[in-house]
């Protein structure tokens, strides 16, 4: 029995009238209950259940009903379902505790919104406060009404945990036809934690389709759970699933960020959390635009695991309460799809400023995202990124585990971001002289050295057609004015700041490391 369903127990044992369970797994939660029910023997006297539903009626299901008894109890009235559950057990005139019962009631969200049914559903709570007998309200969501609001409770019942969604991997595993290859060896769990997030019926399709496809159960089940993943992010319409994918070989430069992160990603494993490690929450990456500092944040996810980004912007609503209703609901599918990395592009913009500007909107919307970074247990690597640091507010920076200055590419890194552009686009590196290439471009961003490669190819296909050369990739650094001639004074001020930031390469001499020298000097 797991936390959930103990709290469900205890809450039917100290005489709750009515408890909400809010989940999408109708006949898991149906389960537990008659489950619990089934084992809460007082005195030797069973705890009846009965289901209901618009469609079916009433039935009874535990304990189980016999052969010879009749149909269902005919009651699709959502009133009249109320009625019999005040009449139920006792004889007319008395009050007593009557016998035990849970009256586990479906679809009965779609009706509190009649007068006639709320104030039944009020007098029925009234009424059983002194009865052995509890009314559960099944719903994916449920919209307390006011005049509810005292009179139940709510339990969201989570997601299977790894340990369950381990035993359902053995069962169906188990269940194969014996020409089906199980090809996991010691990579079970790396399967079960892929399939956090995902329903009972859910992570059986997903597995069914895996091995259609592939003809085995193997590793490559990952790659349809990430999908069908993206499918949940997309059906939400709060969040952005981002498909494209990268590696950290496509990322020139910043070795010390890249191998914070691999270190850290090593932590979200079955074998990390046996050691004692707890996940790290993320890290936040500031720096000079076009550094490749969302282009890193692709490359964490690796094809592995689901990339959400998260658009401040699409969860803002015009009623009130509604932009934090969006919030809360876009960080409830995020911790349904974990284990996935979260991308927050350019946070500054989206949770730095104020919230005069919005009534304060903004600033309520930064609170709950903010409980969220530092309450939830879900495995959720966040990246954010900025670029404008004077509006980044001091409580969001520190709810990451570590910040990251991003400087301006060093000689050597511009030769690997030149040799990464190339051959992405099917040139030989060694055709190439890029050492002059790296000399020449001094101060270029690695976007900016990504443009000088494209404006070349362009104006090498526009000139008949013909094979890029040298000159035309100097050519197209001449046409290209970098940021740092634009935006000098605004770089020198990042560079000021990184004194607080950890250096995101081994090459830049910006960064916490180089603070104390600077501090020297203030007092020499």
């Amino acid at each position: 029995m797991n936390s959930t369903d103990k709290q469900i127990l205890n809450l039917i044992k100290a005489r709750y009238p009515i408890i909400v369970v809010e989940s999408h797994e109708e006949n898991r939660v149906c389960e537990a209950i008659d489950e619990i029910a089934f084992n809460l023997d007082v005195m030797g006297e069973q705890t009846q259940v009965f289901h209901w539903d618009f469609a079916g009626g009433l039935s009874q299901v535990v304990p189980a009903p016999k052969k010879n008894e009749n149909n269902p109890i005919a009651k699709r009235n959502p009133a009249a379902i109320l009625e019999h559950i005040q009449a139920f057990g006792q004889p007319a005139g008395e009050l007593p505790a009557g016998p035990r019962a849970v009256f586990v009631l479906k679809d009965y969200h779609h009706f509190t919104k009649d007068v006639a049914v709320l104030r039944l559903l009020r007098n029925t709570a009234n009424a059983l406060v002194a009865r052995h007998q509890t009314i559960i309200l099944l719903a994916p969501r449920f919209e307390i009404p006011a005049d509810l609001e005292k009179q139940l409770t709510v339990v969201s019942y989570p997601l299977p945990d790894q340990g369950a969604l381990a035993e359902q991997l053995d069962r169906f595993i188990d269940q194969l036809p014996g020409r089906i290859p199980v090809t996991l060896n010691g990579d079970r769990a790396t399967v079960a934690r892929a399939l956090q997030g995902l329903t009972r019926s859910e992570a059986d399709s997903v597995l069914a389709q895996a091995v259609i496809e592939t003809g085995e159960m193997g590793l490559g089940a990952i790659d349809f759970i990430v999908k069908e993943k993206a499918a949940i992010i997309r059906k939400s319409g709060r969040l952005e699933y981002w498909p494209e994918q990268a590696s950290y070989a496509d990322v020139g430069g910043l070795d010390l960020l890249k191998a914070w992160v691999r270190q850290a990603m090593a932590a979200f494993s079955p074998a990390a959390a046996e050691y004692g490690i707890e996940p790290p929450r993320g890290f936040l990456a500031v720096g000079v635009p076009g550094s490749g500092k969302s282009l890193l944040a692709k490359a964490v996810a690796g094809g592995t695991m689901p990339l959400v980004r998260l658009d401040v912007g699409a969860l803002m609503g015009s009623l009130v309460g509604e932009s934090e209703a969006n919030t809360r609901a876009a960080l409830k599918t995020i911790e349904a799809v974990a284990p996935c990395v979260l991308w927050i592009d350019e946070v500054e913009k989206a949770l730095g400023g104020g919230g005069e500007q919005d009534g304060g909107t903004s600033m309520r919307v930064l609170g709950t995202l903010l409980t969220w970074l530092q309450e939830t247990t879900a495995q959720v690597f966040v990246t954010a990124t900025a670029n404008d640091i004077t509006h980044l507010r001091p409580e969001l920076i520190r709810r990451f585990e570590e910040v990251f200055f991003c400087d301006l590419p060093h000689e050597q890194e511009r030769v690997e971001i030149f040799q990464i552009h190339l051959r992405k686009r099917g040139r030989d590196p060694e055709a190439f002289d890029l050492a002059a290439l790296a000399k020449l471009t001094e101060g270029y961003t690695g976007a900016e050295i990504e443009r000088v490669v494209k404006t070349a190819l362009r104006a090498a296909f526009a000139d008949g057609a013909r094979e890029m050369g040298a000159a035309d990739l100097e050519l197209a650094v001449q046409q290209i004015v970098p940021l740092s001639v634009t935006m000098t004074k605004q770089i020198d001020e990042m560079r000021d700041w990184a004194g607080r930031a950890r250096p995101a390469s081994s090459k830049q001499a910006s960064g916490h490391q180089a603070a104390p020298n600077r501090r020297a000097l203030m007092f020499s």
